[in-house]
C-alpha cells in the first residue's frame, strides 16, 4: 500500500506541473442566440472563421457522480400523493429511461476485486434483463426498468472461462451485492478513449477552447500514465442534411496524428436545437473497441439532445445500453446552452454505463451561459485537469482529490 501511495504521489506531481504556467481565463463575447448556423464565432476569439488557438487550462467544470450520490438522484423524482413533482419528474414520463431501480454488484476473487467481469440480471428463462461490466473498482451498475423487476431471478457473473450464478430477488434493501468468483484479475495497462464531439454551429462559442483542452488532456494522460498504452479515436457529428452527419478517425496509438485531426475541426451546420446525437453514439459504440480487459472511455462533448422521435430515442437508448454491455463508460461533458431535459438525458447516459457527469461552468467567463446543474455541492476545477483526474480514476481504481481551479497551477 505504501508503494502504491508513493507512486500516486509521483504521478500527480507530474499531473499538476506538466504543461505551461497558469493563465487567467479568457474573455468572450457570447454568441447571440441558441440556434445553430453555418458560420459561427468571432475570428479573434477562435470561432469557426478564425485561426486563434486558445491556451489550455481556461475552461472550468464540475463533476457529479449520480452513482455515488444515488439517493440524491432519486430525490429529483420526489412524489406527492402519487404524483411525481421533482425537477426530473416530467422527463421520466417521456419514457425510454428508467434508472430508479439501480442494482450495484461488486465482484471479488478472494480479497481481490475483479475488473472487466460481465454481470447480468436474468429472468427465470435465462433471458438477460440488464448487463454491465465491472469497473476498476470491481463494481458493475445495473438498471432494470420498473416493469422488469418482478421477473428478476438471478445474477450471473462471467469472467474469462469462469461463471457464477446466484438466486436474487430485487428490493431496495438488497440492491447492493458482492459476489465472489474464482478467477484472476487480467486487466491490461491499456486505455481506449474516444472523444465524441458535437461540431454544430452552436458549439462555436467554446469549440476552439475545447479543442485546446482536449489536446492538453491527451498530453497529460500520456505524461501521467507512462506505462499505459493509449488508443485514441475521434468522432465528430452534426445533424442530418449538414455537410456531414458523422466524421470518424479510428483508434490508433499515433496520438500526434489524432491531435492534427482534432485541430482541423470547426463548428457549423445544425439549424435547430436537436442534433444527430443518437446516430453519433450508435456509430461510436459499434466501432472496433478492443476485446481485451482494458479501460474503455467515451467522452461525449455536446450542447443539445437528440431529436425526440421514437426512432431516434430508441437508437439513443440502445447505444447507451450496448455501451454498458461492452464496458464502455460514457462521460458526457455538457457545454453552454443545454437545457434541463438534456441534463437529464446526459446523467442517464453516464449512469447506465457506469460513467460520470461533467458540466462546464461560468467561472471561466468563456462562452455563453452554462445551465446550473441540479446537483449537490461540487468542486469547480479546470476542465483539462478534471478530465485527467477522471481518466486516471477509471483506469487505476483510485479516488483522487478534487482541487478547486483557483488553487490549481497548470
Amino acid at each position: 500500500m505504501k508503494k502504491i501511495l508513493l507512486s500516486l504521489t509521483i504521478i500527480f506531481a507530474s499531473y499538476f506541473f506538466f504543461g505551461c504556467a497558469a493563465r487567467a481565463p479568457g474573455d468572450y463575447s457570447p454568441y447571440p442566440g441558441r440556434g445553430d448556423s453555418d458560420t459561427v464565432g468571432d475570428p479573434a476569439q477562435g470561432g469557426q472563421n478564425g485561426n486563434h488557438k486558445p491556451a489550455p487550462g481556461q475552461l472550468t467544470a464540475s463533476e457529479w457522480s449520480d452513482l455515488d450520490n444515488y439517493d440524491f438522484y432519486l430525490s429529483l423524482f420526489d412524489t406527492d400523493q402519487g404524483r411525481k413533482k421533482g425537477v426530473f419528474a416530467a422527463y421520466f414520463t417521456k419514457g425510454y429511461f428508467d434508472t430508479l431501480n439501480m442494482v450495484d454488484v461488486t465482484v471479488t476473487s478472494g480479497e481481490n476485486i475483479v475488473a472487466g467481469a460481465s454481470v447480468q440480471l436474468l429472468d427465470d428463462a435465462g433471458n438477460i434483463i440488464y448487463q454491465g461490466v465491472t469497473n476498476a473498482f470491481g463494481t458493475a451498475y445495473l438498471f432494470p426498468k420498473e416493469s422488469q423487476i418482478e421477473f428478476i431471478e438471478k445474477v450471473k457473473v462471467n469472467h474469462g472461462e469462469e461463471s457464477v450464478s446466484v438466486d436474487y430477488t430485487y428490493n431496495s434493501d438488497n440492491a447492493s451485492l458482492e459476489i465472489d468468483i474464482d478467477t484472476i484479475n487480467d486487466k491490461k495497462e491499456v486505455i481506449e478513449i474516444m472523444f465524441v464531439i458535437d461540431t454544430t454551429g452552436s458549439m462555436g462559442d467554446e469549440l476552439s477552447y475545447l479543442k485546446s483542452e482536449i489536446d492538453n488532456v491527451i498530453s497529460r494522460v500520456q505524461a501521467t500514465l507512462t506505462n499505459t498504452s493509449i488508443r485514441l479515436a475521434l468522432l465528430f457529428y452534426r445533424d442530418t442534411r449538414d455537410a456531414y452527419v458523422t466524421r470518424y478517425f479510428d483508434f490508433t496509438t499515433d496520438i500526434q496524428a489524432q491531435k492534427k485531426n482534432l485541430a482541423r475541426q470547426s463548428a457549423g451546420g445544425g439549424g435547430d436545437f436537436e442534433e444527430a446525437v443518437d446516430v453519433a453514439l450508435s456509430e461510436a459504440v459499434s466501432k472496433e473497441w478492443g476485446v481485451e480487459n482494458s479501460t474503455k472511455l467515451l467522452i461525449h462533448v455536446l450542447d443539445a439532445p437528440p431529436h425526440y422521435t421514437q426512432v431516434n430515442m430508441t437508437r439513443y437508448f440502445d447505444a447507451i445500453y450496448q455501451a454498458s454491455k461492452k464496458g464502455i463508460r460514457m462521460i458526457p461533458v455538457a457545454s453552454s446552452g443545454i437545457d434541463k431535459y438534456t441534463e437529464y438525458l446526459l446523467r442517464n447516459e453516464a449512469m447506465m454505463t457506469g460513467g460520470t457527469y461533467v458540466f462546464l461552468t461560468d467561472d471561466s467567463g468563456i462562452g455563453n451561459d452554462h445551465l446550473e446543474a441540479s446537483v449537490g455541492e461540487t468542486v469547480v476545477e479546470y476542465l483539462n485537469l478534471l478530465l485527467v483526474r477522471v481518466i486516471t480514476e477509471y483506469h487505476m481504481g483510485v479516488k483522487l482529490e478534487k482541487i478547486p481551479y483557483y488553487n490549481q497551477n497548470q
